[in-house]
C-alpha cells in the first residue's frame, strides 16, 4: 500500500513552524491560496473573536430561557415578568439584562391599554328615571318591554355611534 503524506507532514517537510492548532503555516496557506498574509491573519482574528467567551454563552442560553418562558406566557409577558420567572427557576439575572437580550431576539410583551374612552360621565345631581320593569326584562309577551343601548365603534373616521 501506497502511504500519502498528511497536511502534518508537509509542513514538517517544509521547515516552516505551525502557530499552534494548524497544521500550516500562515505563510503557506497565503501562499497556497493567493492572498495576502495580513488577511490570514485577519481571518483567524476573527474567528476568535466569534468563539463563544462564557459571558457570550451565559447570554445565548438566557435567550433560550427567556424564549421558553416568553412561550409559556402564551407570548404576552414582558422584561419584568420575565426576570421574575426565571429567578422563580433559579436563574439569578437583572431584568435590564433580560430587557436587552428580548430586544435584540426582537420579542416584546404585550402592554395593557394606556387610553380607556370613557363614554359616559355621571352627574351625580342628575334624576334618574324610575325603573318600571325592575330588572326583569322578559314580562312573558313579545313588545312587553324595549331596550336600547348605545355601541361605540373606534373607526377610521372617528367614533361611530
Amino acid at each position: 500500500m501506497a502511504g500519502y503524506a498528511g497536511p502534518g507532514d508537509i509542513a514538517r517537510r517544509a521547515g516552516t513552524s505551525a502557530p499552534q492548532g494548524q497544521r500550516f503555516s500562515i505563510a503557506r496557506m497565503a501562499r497556497l491560496l493567493k492572498v495576502s498574509r495580513s488577511g490570514c491573519y485577519l481571518h483567524v482574528k476573527r474567528g476568535a473573536a466569534t468563539t463563544r467567551t462564557p459571558r457570550r454563552q451565559r447570554r445565548a442560553d438566557l435567550a433560550v430561557k427567556i424564549l421558553d418562558v416568553h412561550a409559556d406566557a402564551g407570548h404576552t409577558y414582558g422584561s419584568p415578568r420575565i426576570t421574575g420567572e426565571l429567578r422563580e427557576r433559579g436563574e439569578v439575572v437583572n431584568h435590564e439584562t433580560v430587557a436587552e437580550i428580548m430586544a435584540g431576539i426582537g420579542i416584546e410583551g404585550i402592554s395593557p391599554r394606556t387610553f380607556k374612552v370613557r363614554t359616559t360621565v355621571v352627574d351625580p345631581a342628575a334624576s334618574f328615571p324610575p325603573d318600571l320593569v325592575c330588572r326583569v326584562f322578559d314580562q312573558g309577551r313579545p313588545d312587553a318591554v324595549w331596550i336600547t343601548d348605545f355601541t361605540y365603534s373606534a373607526c377610521g373616521e372617528g367614533d361611530m355611534f
